[in-house]
């Protein structure tokens, strides 16, 4: 009698949307695949399958043909649903009931579950929370990447089946950038210039008012000593309030410096230029985690939880605002100030809580391992 032997391991996440971040994520889980299963046997489900496949070197299938993905589901040794923040309601329930669909899917299917270092919420809708506690009801192991997350799961009984590991870019690794690509910001280093990079993006509720308010306060502290390198980490929702911010830096006198970021290709590259920043302003997570991952300084601007998480665990500051008649000046300049001067101190904690976050992102690989030779 045949035995049946499942072969493929499929990975579900927010891939193929040129979010650097989440691209990241990829890279990290794909080199922690690669090392212990065959490339062949990993297929990554993508909005944009060819540039996935050939990018990362693994196979790739369109995340919206769902009789193709579940003919994958029937072959699957292990379904791998991250990372990042899946499971959220912020616009609307629509990427709960995905992501939460695939996980019945690969159920019924008869293919076991990780959840791959997660950020559960913001889940603002009871339906949100119904559903994401039903999804994550089917998995064997549950992996999140903070403390909140895990509280949210201990609640809904599930702590038996669920560890806090860490966020996978913690580990990535940097990459090597072509020269010419680089010189830019090597030229301005050589004449004693210093670089702040800027993460901005729509929504949040950072307004224009606050992007004025910003790049006033960056220009009393940081000018002339410092040049700007912007960051559009997702094109689309980027370039617009970069655009403005560099209008009024610009206006200000402010100096910019623009290496041709389209030429990058991968996020391990993004990681090396980042390196090369003395000093980061952030609203996207991974900008900020890039950065530190690198002992760079950040001021990060807290939209959302999972931005608060981090900036609290490296004691790095952040810049408060409500609305736009609530933007305390004298404070964001005073932020600014202190982290463009930061010292050993400092310094010190961001590279002692770095090896702690990336001891807890290990973790990940090992879960990995552990599902499969099971």
């Amino acid at each position: 009698m045949a035995v049946f032997v499942r072969q493929l391991i499929v990975v579900s996440g927010y891939y193929g949307f040129n979010n650097l971040g989440d691209e990241a994520i990829l890279e990290e889980l794909v080199r922690e695949l690669k090392s212990l299963w065959p490339a062949k046997d990993i297929v990554i489900l993508s909005q944009n399958p060819e540039t996935t496949a050939a990018r990362f070197g693994v196979r790739a299938q369109n995340r919206w043909q769902l009789s193709e993905i579940a003919a994958l589901l029937r072959n699957c040794k292990l379904f791998i649903s991250g990372g990042g923040g899946l499971f959220q309601d912020s616009e609307s329930v629509k990427s709960v009931i995905y992501y939460g669909g695939l996980i019945s899917l690969a159920t019924l299917c008869g293919a076991p579950t990780l959840i791959y270092a997660q950020g559960l919420g913001p889940l603002k809708s009871a339906l949100g929370k119904a559903l994401t506690r039903f999804s994550l009801v089917q998995p064997k192991q549950i992996s999140v990447r903070d403390e909140t997350s895990l509280n949210l799961l201990k609640a809904w009984g599930l702590a038996g089946v669920s560890k806090l590991t860490g966020d996978p870019v913690w580990l990535l690794s940097k990459a090597e950038l072509e020269q010419n690509l680089l010189e830019p910001i090597l030229s301005c280093k050589r004449s004693g210039q210093k670089l702040v990079g800027l993460s901005l993006r729509d929504g949040g509720g950072f307004s224009l008012r606050h992007i004025e308010c910003l790049a006033i306060a960056m220009h009393k502290q940081l000018s002339p000593k410092y040049s700007l390198v912007p960051l559009p980490l997702q094109a689309n929702q980027d370039e617009k309030p970069l655009q403005q911010f560099q209008s009024i830096w610009l206006e200000l006198g402010g100096k910019l410096v623009k290496p041709d970021l389209l030429r990058i290709e991968k996020p391990s590259q993004w990681l090396s230029l980042i390196a090369n920043l003395d000093l980061l302003v952030g609203m996207r997570l991974h900008s900020l985690i890039m950065a530190l991952s690198s002992q760079v300084p950040v001021v990060g601007i807290s939209y959302d939880p999972k931005v608060k998480h981090v900036l609290e665990y490296f004691e790095q500051p952040s810049l408060p605002y409500e609305t736009e008649t609530q933007v305390d000046q004298q404070a964001w300049e005073a932020t600014l100030a202190g982290q463009a001067d930061l010292g050993q101190p400092g310094r010190r904690i961001i590279a002692e809580r770095l090896a702690a976050a990336r001891e807890g992102a290990c973790q990940n690989q090992a879960l990995i391992a552990k599902m499969l030779s099971s």
